[in-house]
């Protein structure tokens, strides 16, 4: 069976290494006493939702400016305008990680891999999407679907979208037919609307493993 991240597809090699936080369940700092559920508990909720945020601003692309070749769900996209990021600036990998994140109520993505941190320069974003994947499954949970809302006022997302979901679906270990992907201008309206900015909205349902 496929595992999330496993297929040989990755746009270049992908490294590893410790991540820098805790392993630990969530806890509440005022209230020790707060129950938190573990993998397998028969207590813990049968379904979670997660949402997830990202907005990246867009400058031209080096070295005409500072903006990082556009690349949304792994898939680059030509452009002469990218986001002004640590990492490689994957938006739509960005947001889908803190959806799956969120949904298990542990740390968000600047708190796995913090924007300070030299090795998180230009990293490739499918290894935070994958750790977070990773803990999806170490909590006993799996994905039951992602629905993502790319908006963006060019380039046109349409011809790109099979291609996003498709490598989306590889990442993540799913059936095509359970991954979405949507795309929306923002009417020229704001930094979004007059191409100065990039944003995503992802939505993740997670169901509970059968043990």
């Amino acid at each position: 069976m496929q595992t999330p991240g496993s297929a040989s597809q990755a746009r270049r090699p992908v490294h590893r290494y410790d991540l820098r936080v805790a392993e630990s369940p969530p806890t509440t700092e005022n209230n020790a006493s707060t129950p938190v559920h573990t993998p397998g508990d028969p207590d813990a909720p049968n379904l979670r939702i997660g949402h997830g945020y990202a907005l990246h601003r867009l400058e031209p692309i080096a070295p005409a400016g500072p903006g990082r070749p556009l690349i949304l769900g792994g898939i680059p996209l030509a452009h002469d305008r990218g986001p002004v990021a640590h990492s490689d600036g994957d938006a739509l990998y960005h947001a889908v990680t803190d959806a799956l994140l969120g949904a298990l109520t542990q740390p968000d993505i600047g708190q796995l891999f913090p924007n300070d941190d030299p090795r998180n320069d230009a990293e490739d974003s499918e290894i935070f999407l994958t750790e977070a994947a990773r803990r999806v499954a170490a909590a006993g949970y799996q994905i039951a679907n992602l629905d993502t809302t790319v908006i963006l006022e060019r380039p046109k997302l349409s011809p790109h979208k099979d291609a996003i979901r498709t490598n989306l679906a590889r990442v993540l270990a799913l059936p095509l037919d359970c991954v979405n992907v949507k795309g929306k201008t923002h009417e020229r309206v704001d930094a979004v609307g007059e191409g100065r900015a990039i944003e995503v909205h992802a939505v993740v349902l997670l169901t509970r493993r059968a043990i």
